[in-house]
């Protein structure tokens, strides 16, 4: 009992997720300039600049820096989500538009606490494993997210059925662009 209980509550805890969120992020740029939110289309190919950068937000500065203060200039996209780069990743959600990838992130699941702001770029915004975890199967299943659930169905004692659950999957993203993230994540594409 005691297990099942301790791994309910770091299941369902809140935290903040960190670079986990970064394919959000990426994610919300690849889609931006076919939904016409940019001039530009983002690609793996395409590059950002990587240098400290202090951003203004609500009349506010914010400057992230990257692990280990380490900067690598002009990087493409692959290279930023690779290497996890955190002054890179804020500007590609500053381009796509921070209120687009809460809107993604959102629609993979997650909860209404994530904010349009800088940080949330860097995964500031608490969530919880099995919200992260289902909004991941987006990119395992072609575009497709599926809400995780714990039970499949209840019986009663004498085998009566009383309760099933089944997966609800929803399109979120096309399947070539949840390809191209899988494949920026593992470093290489696939043929």
């Amino acid at each position: 009992e005691f297990r099942r209980v301790l791994f309910r509550s770091r299941a369902l805890a809140s935290r903040q997720p960190g670079s986990i969120f970064k394919p959000f992020v990426y994610t919300a740029a690849l889609t931006a300039y076919r939904d016409g939110a940019v001039s530009q289309p983002w690609t793996p190919m395409s590059t950002v600049n990587d240098e400290p950068t202090t951003f203004e937000f609500d009349q506010k500065p914010y400057q992230p820096a990257n692990y280990g203060r380490d900067y690598y200039g002009e990087v493409t996209l692959r290279t930023a989500l690779m290497k996890s780069l955190n002054v890179a990743t804020v500007k590609v959600a500053q381009s796509a538009g921070f209120d687009r990838v809460v809107k993604l992130a959102r629609a993979a699941g997650l909860n209404n606490r994530i904010q349009a702001t800088p940080a949330v770029a860097l995964g500031a915004y608490e969530v919880t494993p099995v919200e992260i975890a289902g909004a991941y199967t987006m990119f395992a299943n072609r575009g497709i997210h599926v809400a995780p659930f714990f039970l499949s169905m209840v019986r009663s004692k004498g085998g009566a059925l009383l309760d099933v659950n089944y997966p609800r999957p929803k399109g979120v993203i096309g399947p070539e662009v949840a390809y191209v993230i899988t494949t920026m994540q593992i470093g290489r594409a696939h043929v």
